[in-house]
């Protein structure tokens, strides 16, 4: 009998589950991580810090702990990863990160008003929408290289090709599939309307530009580790705008962010919200600005002790960090010089 108590439980702490478990990851200060060369850089007393958190396949046993665990979300697999195998997953986080570092430093040089030059090669196919004309002929992470044999080489410009004869009209897209691969192929599709613009032609994805290349007028990297995924954009971003001016962008208080960041400057939502607020909680930090599409979530689990702010563009979270005493120099390039 005991023995199989013991068999029992040994299995249930090896099989696997087609779930996950989100868990309360670490607050990371920024600074640290990020390269300066040949300009002045200032680097801040009290740091902006990203959120992160910690993503792992489960056992039976290990799922039945978390289901337990209010700080823990045990979720199935293809919430997750999608189609995705779990390498394939990986990879793709990381390419997300990628993309999120290089973003951030342009939006914080353009906003300290520098010109930065972006080259872009066709719009990634990051989600499809169900029952929508992409999902007949698309796949994910297919890469759309030109609409009606016009290239996709500008910033948003597949939207904008799409248009062209409205709602109902038919294109070719000229696909590469694989990612990476010198495979072409041409997919035959018919837009339909928008749900919320009826005169906006759409084929129902969410696309993402393939951004081949930045052309940064000043030199600076960001070492993310091994974190994936694009949540941290926001906080490079601030991260940026403080070490490349003079002035505590957060006037010395300890400031968690957590947010996507757009070329444009908008902050987009990201996932974990409830374990990155126990990571902030416990981390002892005064606030944390938060998309407002997590702040419900994020509020109701961190707790009085630290202060949640809803943000929706980066100059949404300069002006609550101004707002909180932080003394950027805004609007002032540093000038170039020896590195610092």
């Amino acid at each position: 009998m005991v023995a199989a108590v013991v068999a029992a439980v040994v299995a249930a702490a090896l099989i696997p589950l087609p779930y996950v478990a989100l868990s309360p990851g670490k607050v990371w200060p920024v600074n640290n991580q990020i390269t300066v060369v040949d300009a002045n850089s200032f680097p801040p007393v009290q740091p902006v810090a990203f959120t992160t958190v910690d993503v792992g396949s489960t056992s039976v046993l290990e799922a039945l702990v978390g289901w337990l665990d209010k700080d823990v979300d045990v979720l199935p697999e293809e919430m997750i990863r999608g189609d995705r195998s779990a390498s394939a997953n990986l990879r793709y986080n990381a390419a997300l990160m990628d993309v999120s570092i290089s973003t951030a430093i342009a939006v914080a040089e353009e906003y300290l008003g520098e010109d930065v030059t972006i080259t872009v090669a066709g719009t990634i196919v990051r989600e499809i929408q169900p029952d929508s004309p992409a999902a007949a002929v698309l796949e994910l992470d297919d890469v759309i290289l030109t609409v009606d044999g016009e290239p996709v080489n500008e910033i948003g410009e597949v939207g904008t090709l799409l248009q062209v004869g409205g709602p109902g009209a038919s294109h070719v897209l000229g696909v590469e599939r694989p990612a990476g691969s010198t495979t072409r192929i041409e997919l035959p599709v018919t837009t339909v309307a928008s749900t919320d613009e009826p005169e906006r032609a759409v084929i129902g994805i969410v696309p993402e530009d393939r951004i081949v290349g930045f052309d940064f007028p000043i030199d600076v990297t960001i070492d993310s580790g091994s974190v994936g995924g694009p949540s941290a954009g926001l906080a490079f971003t601030l991260a940026v705008i403080d070490i490349l001016t003079p002035g505590q962008l957060t006037g010395g208080t300890r400031v968690a962010v957590t947010g996507t960041i757009a070329l444009d400057g908008t902050v987009g939502p990201v996932g974990g919200g409830a374990q990155k607020a126990v990571a902030v909680r416990q981390g002892g930090y005064d606030v944390f600005l938060v998309p407002t599409s997590d702040f419900e979530e994020v509020q109701a689990l961190i707790g009085d002790d630290v202060q949640v702010i809803a943000i929706e563009t980066l100059e949404e979270a300069l002006a609550a960090l101004i707002d909180m005493g932080g003394t950027p120099a805004e609007l002032t390039p540093p000038p170039a010089g020896s590195g610092g």
